[in-house]
């Protein structure tokens, strides 16, 4: 979850970045030497800010999906490993010898609490 948390972090910083300079509110420094220019505040326009604001839930949805499947995949494998230790324990349980031999007992020797016996399973 803390991989989570900081992907999210960083990914909202991004956003955050991405807009500031695309709406113009800070301007790139562009690496020409000799330009003494202030950055210039510039109003954005309609479609501008559109395509921005869509750009951003994208970056927010992609974000949102890669930590669902993080956390799909963690809970996948917590799911598998609890099915397994299930499915031991009841076999361990089910399988023993002491069960086995109670059971064949009761089959093959008839030593049950009287279920073999005067039962009619055509009627059921």
């Amino acid at each position: 979850m803390r991989a989570v948390k900081l992907m999210a972090a960083f990914t909202s910083g991004g956003v955050l970045v991405f807009l500031l300079i695309s709406l113009g509110v800070v301007d790139r420094v562009d690496g020409i030497p000799g330009t003494q220019e202030e950055p210039v505040f510039s109003l954005p326009t309609y479609l501008s800010f559109v395509s921005v604001m869509l750009t951003a839930v994208t970056v927010v949805l992609a974000a949102v999906a890669i930590g669902v499947g993080v956390v799909a995949a963690y809970t996948f494998q917590q799911l598998e490993r609890r099915a397994e230790n299930r499915v031991e324990e009841l076999v361990k349980v089910r399988l023993s010898d002491e069960v086995i031999k109670r059971r064949v007992a009761e089959i093959a020797f008839a030593t049950g609490n009287g279920e073999l016996e005067g039962k009619d399973y055509e009627d059921e």
